[in-house]
């Protein structure tokens, strides 16, 4: 990347999150008036850790990931792989192949994040549990370990033979609803739960209570959450959040804690399967 196409990505990313800043400070205020402000004091050393572990993700970890996505995608391709899809979303038109990717995406991700909860990629998926102060940025809390495992998502969609405009628009549409179900609201969405996530759902995933933790984990659609047995939303969600590894403070100690795991002494996993008694 050229330093022009740099400065102007940074550019882009102060903007979009100082935009996303704004709008769930407004909504925080509406929601909870001047505990907000409290609320938002309580997170400050949570953020700035966001805000670092954001800076190194998207600068350096992200691009490589894009990368290594795009190589195995042509790799793929070059053994004579026929996208099985891609006639058919041509034939379907651009509305019904924008849903049906975002759909599925949402699909392939769920499974992801439950391969995250396993024995073995917990460590790295830990780190993104480990906020204590859930708020939308916290959505960006995330170690390169577990960023890798987004790769899946975008090589799954790309075998399916989605066109890059729908599997960029599925990318998108789950960034910013991811935002929104990891800010601080006591939402449950009422009827609409039934079929999406909603703040006080994905909060109870993020909770430090393992059996709690081990549910609810698609980004939009609950309906899969539902149909695999891992919905949990009795309501907002008021218990501790994080995980109950210890870790060194600050950003160093992020993302030095997966090799810490691996190597030393493990985590505690949370699994998909646990039960909420």
């Amino acid at each position: 990347m050229t330093l022009p196409a740099f400065a102007k990505d940074a550019f882009d990313q102060a903007i979009d999150l100082g935009l996303m800043a704004i709008f769930f400070a407004a909504l925080a205020l509406l929601v909870k008036g001047a505990k907000a402000w409290s609320d938002a004091r309580a997170a400050a050393e949570e953020t700035r850790i966001n805000g670092i572990l954001f800076v190194v993700d998207h600068f350096l970890v992200a691009p490589v990931i894009v990368l290594i996505a795009g190589a195995i995608g042509q790799a793929i391709h070059a053994l004579g792989w026929d996208a099985p899809g891609a006639a058919l979303w041509a034939s379907l038109g651009g509305p019904a192949t924008a849903v049906i990717a975002i759909f599925l995406a949402d699909f392939l991700g769920y499974w992801r994040h439950r391969l995250q909860h396993t024995s073995l990629l917990w460590p790295g998926h830990a780190v993104h549990h480990s906020d204590t102060q859930l708020t939308w940025f916290s959505l960006m809390r995330m170690h390169p370990v577990d960023r890798l495992g987004t790769m899946l998502d975008l090589v799954g969609l790309s075998l399916l033979g989605f066109p890059i405009w729908a599997v960029a628009l599925a990318v998108m549409v789950r960034h910013y609803y991811g935002a929104f179900i990891h800010a601080d609201l006591p939402w449950t969405l009422g009827r609409l739960n039934w079929v999406f996530n909603a703040p006080a759902m994905h909060r109870w995933h993020h909770a430090r209570d393992e059996k709690i933790s081990g549910k609810n984990f698609a980004t939009v659609f609950s309906v899969f959450d539902r149909a695999f047995g891992t919905f949990y939303c009795p309501g907002p969600c008021n218990v501790p959040l994080g995980v109950e590894a210890t870790m060194a403070p600050g950003a160093l100690g992020q993302y030095l804690y997966p090799l810490q795991a691996w190597f030393g002494p493990r985590a505690r996993p949370v699994e998909s399967q646990q039960k909420v008694a």
